[in-house]
């Protein structure tokens, strides 16, 4: 494994990759190019925020890795379909005032009893009924419901060989088509009056599902930083191994000055043992961070959904340069506007008071008003009977009020103080919330600053350390300086290296995190919602 750092401006471009690969493809110059664009997982080819600038800076900005987690990450992917599945309350709720079709066929036969009182109602009577409907439920409370249906009736009073010659055979009729078109209307009034808890029922199923995209936006933004904070670990190891690699040549170097020194008698044998020692320790050391850096490795493609023994490279820049930061107002203002948990949080306080709205409606009785008309026309055949039912010569009305009200009513009292409970413990939380946001655009604000503070004392001490170390070496070498004074300069370089890319990694951090905090993570680099739910295109695939 290869690395390199190089600066440009205010940024700090981290690359390590596949000696290996360099070695079969250093004749192939497009291979050459190639190997700067970003990272490569296996098989796999992934751009940034433009081809064209991945071909320019040859690396990965942060922009370029949230796309790409937000393509591959496992929990972002589950979190993309939560946002697909996050219209399912509003749907839900909406569904019930879809039309609804009925469509019914039914066929009746009786043979009645040999009784007088059947005689002119038939002993064998036969009943064909073929109907279909179409009803609807409005928000206002309202439903209403249109029914066509035909009826074969067919009897055998006056027509049986006994009744021939008697009155009874007056009764004697053909088999008949009975049509009828009905239209049934139904009013709520009083609970629910004119729809008072429909309507509410359908916000609240609305905000409900804003609020489901708000929670799967939050948890995606979380899951993508964590998939950064994976990458930069990432780096992070790769350092380490780096600065182990480092401190083990360098630990070579000084045993074999020590060892020289002592063959020309001006060192004892003690100090030669003594950097044998530190060898060792130095080559344990790197064995463990090589171990570290393979389980760092293995836990990023494993939320990636790749396979942990896949190849990486990567280029990743960091940056370094401090932004232009608002005042604490400001940000704070920015955050209730975009912070997903607190828009949400807002639904729901306002979904508690349509709640308590809806219960104590529901104290009130039930009372419903309806009518019902029907046309009937008759005839031998079908469809014919159906000519002449719009002129309504044959019909049947009827009218209904009808109120209910349980006794005791206990069911809605309990429904009324807990949705009271429930809108008192939304606006405590609402209030924590509020505070909550302010402490995090405080302590993110200071967070950056402090963390690029370090950063920047972090590169004047690996300066110094270096300037120490490379002061020092040649001192031992001719007698002027001891093995202590050495191996203490080592530690300093190898503690200032890493300190500055562990600086490097928790300022970055400190940024992404920042505008988590705000709601502003995808746009703060330059992708807008819309722009996140397109990904599951690939997903929907």
């Amino acid at each position: 494994m290869g690395f390199c750092f190089l600066w440009v401006g205010n940024k700090i471009y981290y690359k390590c990759f596949l000696l290996n690969l360099m070695k079969q493809k250093q004749n192939q110059p497009s291979f050459r190019s190639l190997l700067f664009v970003g990272i490569f997982l296996s098989s796999f080819s992934v751009y940034g925020e433009s081809q064209e600038e991945l071909e320019r800076e040859g690396v990965w900005t942060t922009t370029s890795l949230i796309r790409y987690s937000l393509e591959n990450s496992v929990q972002a992917r589950m979190s993309r379909m939560d946002l697909d599945n996050s219209e399912y309350d509003w749907e839900k709720e909406n569904g019930k005032y879809n039309f609804i079709g009925t469509l019914t066929a039914n066929t009746q036969k009786t043979n009645n009893l040999p009784l007088p009182q059947y005689t002119l109602q038939g002993r064998e009577i036969t009943s064909n009924t073929l109907s279909a409907g179409l009803s609807k439920q409005f928000s206002t409370g309202t439903s209403a419901s249109l029914t066509v249906s035909d009826n074969r009736y067919e009897t055998d009073a006056g027509k049986r060989p006994e009744q021939q010659g008697t009155i009874a055979q007056q009764f004697a009729q053909p088999s008949l088509h009975f049509a009828n078109l009905g239209f049934t209307l139904k009013q709520e009034l009083l609970k629910n009056i004119f729809g008072y808890q429909q309507r509410r029922s359908l916000e609240i199923s609305r905000r409900s599902s804003a609020v489901r995209r708000l929670d799967a936006m939050n948890n995606l933004s979380r899951n993508v930083v964590q998939s950064l904070l994976a990458f930069w670990n990432l780096s992070l190891a790769d350092e380490n191994q780096k600065t182990a690699e480092l401190l083990v040549k360098s630990v070579k170097n000084v045993k074999e000055i020590t060892s020289s020194k002592v063959r020309l008698g001006v060192a004892e044998d003690y100090e030669s043992g003594q950097w044998n020692a530190l060898l060792i320790t130095a080559e344990n050391q790197l064995r463990q961070t090589k171990l570290e850096k393979d389980r760092v490795r293995r836990d990023l493609l494993v939320s990636l959904g790749k396979d942990p023994e896949t190849k990486v490279g990567f280029s990743l820049v960091l940056d370094e340069a401090l932004p232009v930061l608002g005042a604490e107002e400001s940000e704070t203002e920015e955050a209730f506007k975009h912070r997903y948990d607190f828009k949400s949080l807002a639904l729901q306080k306002q979904n508690a008071g349509a709640a308590l709205e809806i219960a104590k409606n529901g104290l009130l009785p039930s009372l419903y008003i309806s009518g019902t008309y029907n046309s009937r026309e008759y005839d031998r055949n079908f469809p014919n009977s159906f000519d002449g039912i719009g002129t309504g010569r044959y019909t049947q009305n009827s009218a209904e009020i009808k109120m209910d009200y349980p006794l005791g009513n206990d069911t809605a009292r309990a429904e009324f103080r807990n949705s009271q409970t429930q809108s008192r413990k939304m606006d405590l939380l609402m209030e924590q919330t509020k505070e909550q946001v302010k402490t995090d655009v405080r302590q993110g604000l200071q967070k950056i600053r402090t963390t690029h503070e370090i950063l920047e004392e972090s590169k004047k001490n690996l300066s110094q350390a270096e300037k120490f170390y490379a002061g020092i070496l040649p001192r031992y070498r001719y007698g002027r300086a001891t093995s202590v004074n050495v191996k203490n300069a080592l530690d300093l370089v190898a503690q200032a290296r890493y300190g500055l890319m562990q600086a490097k990694v928790n300022y970055n951090s400190a940024l992404v995190q920042y505008e988590l905090s705000k709601g502003t993570l995808f746009r703060k680099y330059g992708m807008d919602s819309e722009e996140v739910l397109n990904q599951t295109t690939g997903d929907q695939k």
